[in-house]
């Protein structure tokens, strides 16, 4: 058997426990929503097989019928599976939203210009404004996208295309803020150790968890 997002192919099962088996196998994604998923789908196969069985249909029968109500796994994995893709790309969108919320404390405190005079040169003035302006703006395409992949799903259907945007534009968001960071640092100050930690501990690895958190996103889309 074969999940993801592409095509599924699973063997049927007539059982029971054995669809419920195969489906916890097949799923990949965040634990607990998975777990949460596979539960849902074994009591609603538990209280099918009771129902039948009280109208008389022997067991074996009853959770027959309830496996082919529910569907066949090659129908049911992919929905689950966009479900836990969503999932997956809501907690993308809350880890870039949180590291991306630090930044105007951190461009305003111990890498910013105000920390000392300000380098000469229209290349470190450029950046200056481009992570004050472009940093605001990711703030709000964060928010933007957890707002869509969570309270969203009221007024719409979140999907992986969803859930594809989110891990892109955490990338490329993770990914500028490095390069940027990187450049000004290097401008600014040069071999001072200070800012050099800085950079190292409020960007590079909370961006960098944040971009593996996105790609493991990407992976389920």
């Amino acid at each position: 058997m074969r999940s993801g997002c592409g095509v599924v192919t699973l063997d049927r099962v007539s059982t029971a426990e054995a669809y419920v088996t195969a489906l916890d196998r097949s799923l990949v994604g965040p634990r607990r929503v998975r777990q949460g998923l596979v539960q849902e789908a074994r009591d609603h196969l538990d209280d099918a097989s009771a129902a039948l069985s009280d109208a008389g249909y022997d067991r074996a029968e009853a959770e027959r019928i309830a496996v082919a109500d529910f569907g066949e796994l090659d129908q049911i994995v992919p929905a689950f599976q966009t479900t836990l893709a969503v999932a997956a790309s809501r907690r993308t969108a809350w880890m870039l939203l949180a590291v991306l919320s630090i930044q105007p404390f951190l461009w305003d405190g111990p890498l910013g210009p105000d920390n000392g005079p300000p380098p000469d040169g229209i290349v470190f003035s450029v950046l200056d404004h481009v992570v004050e302006y472009a940093g605001g703006a990711m703030i709000l395409v964060a928010l933007a996208l957890l707002v869509a992949s969570g309270l969203g799903n009221r007024w719409f259907t979140a999907g992986r295309g969803t859930a594809r945007l989110t891990a892109i534009t955490t990338l490329g968001s993770a990914a500028s803020i490095n390069l940027i960071g990187l450049a000004m640092v290097v401008l600014s100050s040069g071999t001072e150790p200070t800012p050099w930690l800085m950079f190292l501990v409020f960007i590079i690895v909370p961006f960098g968890v944040t971009g593996t958190q996105a790609r493991r996103t990407l992976a389920l889309c």
